[in-house]
């Protein structure tokens, strides 16, 4: 099972809107996975379980897995490229 952290400013509203179109992704390519939502500072104390993070914009700093920046869920722009990046990386 994958582990991905979905990560915003509050850990409540994008993130959510971004968790689900990266389950419905996950879901589509037979993933299993958990998910958990979280706010930008709170992902350190989650960084350990996971095997991936989406954040809503760029990290100021390297984590020990790696990272997407999930925006583009939201906007439109460049979300097949990070449905890409999130299918490379947890295949």
């Amino acid at each position: 099972m994958k582990t991905i952290i979905i990560a915003c400013g509050s850990g409540i509203a994008t993130s959510t809107m971004i968790s689900a179109n990266v389950e419905e992704i996950l879901n589509d390519a037979n993933i299993a996975h958990e998910i958990i939502q979280c706010s930008i500072p709170e992902i350190e104390s989650y960084e350990s379980r996971a095997d991936l993070i989406i954040s809503t914009s760029q990290l100021q700093r390297e984590y020990s897995v790696p990272s997407v920046v999930g925006i583009g869920f939201i906007t439109g722009k460049d979300s097949e490229e990070a449905k890409k990046e999130i299918l490379e990386i947890l295949s």
